[in-house]
Order: structure tokens, then C-alpha cells, then sequence
């Protein structure tokens, strides 16, 4: 059975959350949010790592991603103040990822990638947003190069999921 994040690598990803929330300028709420989602994303891969595999019809292995979520959060966090709705569009990214996961392992999902399709384009225009903003506001961008880096970014982030869904209608005709 493959492992999208081998087990060795938990404590390493555990670290690297402890960093998040130690540097990160979240509330005492916030931490307590990032830090039970992150740890009900584990639950859900050591758990997934004990269960035979049913093989998925995801296109895309989004669970290991989870490393490059967490940077993209550490990213967020050192903003001051940290803006809440790019807070809560992360929180977005680890359940959208189980989803997805969950949904391509189902067996009642076997003949619909719709759903898979749906999921795997939240979490990557999610992502591509985020990024975007965290830029644009770390950065201190005039409105005039906000605009321009938000142009560059709808443009390769439509791309980007123009070509994963085409990704996963194609698998659905296999």
C-alpha cells in the first residue's frame, strides 16, 4: 500500500505545525482551530494507513500537500494581523482534502467524478486565492500591482484547474 505521507515524516509535520502556531499572530481561538483540524488531518491518515486500500479515482494526491498547506498557513500567520477570512478559507484546504480522499475511495463515488472534480477545484482555487492575497498584503502592493499580481494569478490558477478537471472527466471515461 502507498503512503501519500509516510508515517516517519508525522513528527516532522507535527513540528512544523508547532512553528506555525508559535510564530503565526493568531488568537488563542484561531490556534485552538488550526491546531484541531491539523490534528483531526492526522487522525485521518493514520487511520486511512490501517485500512486496506479500495485504490481511489482521485486524479491528484492532495493528502500530501499537507506540508505546503502548513507553509502556505505559516505564510498567512506572519501577517499582521493575520486577516480572518484567509484564516478561514485555509481551514478550508485540510477538509476539503479528506473529502476528496474520502470521496475517491467510496465505492458509491466509483462512477461520478463530478464530486472529485468539484472538490479538487475548491481546494486548488482556494489555494491559488490565498497565495494571491498573502502576496498582495505581505508585500503592501499599491492597488494598481495588487491587480496586475491578482490578474497573473486568476490566469495561471484558471489554467491550473481548467487542466485538473479536464484531468478528471478524462478518467471518468476510462
Amino acid at each position: 500500500m502507498k503512503q501519500e505521507i509516510p508515517p516517519w515524516s508525522y513528527p516532522l509535520l507535527l513540528g512544523l505545525l508547532g512553528l506555525v502556531l508559535f510564530f503565526g499572530r493568531f488568537s488563542l481561538v484561531w490556534r485552538v482551530a488550526i491546531g484541531g483540524e491539523s490534528l483531526l488531518f492526522f487522525a485521518y491518515l493514520i487511520l486511512r494507513a490501517r485500512t486496506t486500500d479500495r485504490g481511489s479515482r482521485g486524479v491528484a494526491n492532495v493528502l500530501s500537500l499537507f506540508p505546503g498547506h502548513l507553509l502556505l498557513l505559516f505564510a498567512v500567520g506572519v501577517l499582521s494581523p493575520p486577516p480572518v477570512p484567509l484564516l478561514a478559507l485555509w481551514m478550508v484546504i485540510p477538509a476539503a482534502s479528506v473529502l476528496y480522499d474520502v470521496a475517491g475511495r467510496a465505492e458509491r463515488f466509483r462512477g461520478q467524478v463530478s464530486i472529485l472534480t468539484g472538490l479538487y477545484c475548491i481546494i486548488w482555487a482556494d489555494l491559488f486565492f490565498i497565495l494571491e492575497r498573502a502576496i498582495s498584503l505581505g508585500r503592501g502592493l499599491s492597488r494598481g500591482e495588487e491587480l496586475i499580481v491578482a490578474a497573473v494569478f486568476g490566469v495561471v490558477g484558471a489554467s491550473f484547474l481548467w487542466v485538473g478537471a479536464y484531468r478528471h472527466l478524462r478518467m471518468n471515461n476510462r
